[in-house]
């Protein structure tokens, strides 16, 4: 799964099911953290009671912001719950990290919204450009259209931390 030859760093935990590489990503922050490397962007955050209902949310790194990113549409709708303005205003964080000197920057994942063009694939795409390493998460589901987005040329990641720091060091020294 680990293809290292990337021409630009930018890789994804691909993973089974709902939240599985989430404590994995956030334990690879601490570590690459206590060593000194600058981190920033979003992750899954917890969820947070709204009016009586349970809302995802994501974090800033820097900040510890919380951003509610599904809304409560009743519980007859199928309708897909994320707050796309909720999403936006999240995005900014990762718009702010192109003026940051990140060593690594962080997008909660590559879902739903980013399978169908939208939600932080500009942000991916604008860091990406300015030559930030870029670490997501991506489902099985939507990793057809994530070799899409990225042309084939992103590095998937086991969820394994040997293979998150494989992937950082020869990031980092193809910088």
């Amino acid at each position: 799964m680990d293809n290292p030859s990337t021409p630009f760093a930018l890789a994804a935990i691909v993973h089974a099911g709902k939240g599985s590489a989430d404590a994995l990503l956030l334990e690879f922050v601490q570590e690459l953290r206590a060593k000194n490397y600058r981190v920033c962007g979003l992750v899954q955050g917890p969820e947070v009671q709204k009016e009586g209902h349970s809302l995802r949310t994501v974090q800033d790194l820097d900040k510890g912001t919380l951003y509610p990113i599904t809304q409560n549409l009743g519980s007859e709708s199928t309708a897909c719950c994320l707050d796309i303005g909720a999403l936006l205003e999240a995005s900014e964080v990762l718009r702010q990290a192109l003026e940051s000197p990140a060593d690594l920057v962080i997008v909660n994942r590559f879902g739903i919204m980013e399978a169908d063009g939208q939600g932080f694939n500009n942000e991916i795409m604008a860091l990406i450009d300015q030559g930030y390493p870029v670490l997501t998460v991506v489902a099985h589901t939507y990793l057809p259209a994530w070799r899409e987005f990225t042309g084939g040329l992103a590095v998937e990641l086991a969820p394994e931390r040997q293979a998150l720091w494989n992937w950082f060091e020869s990031s980092r020294q193809a910088a």
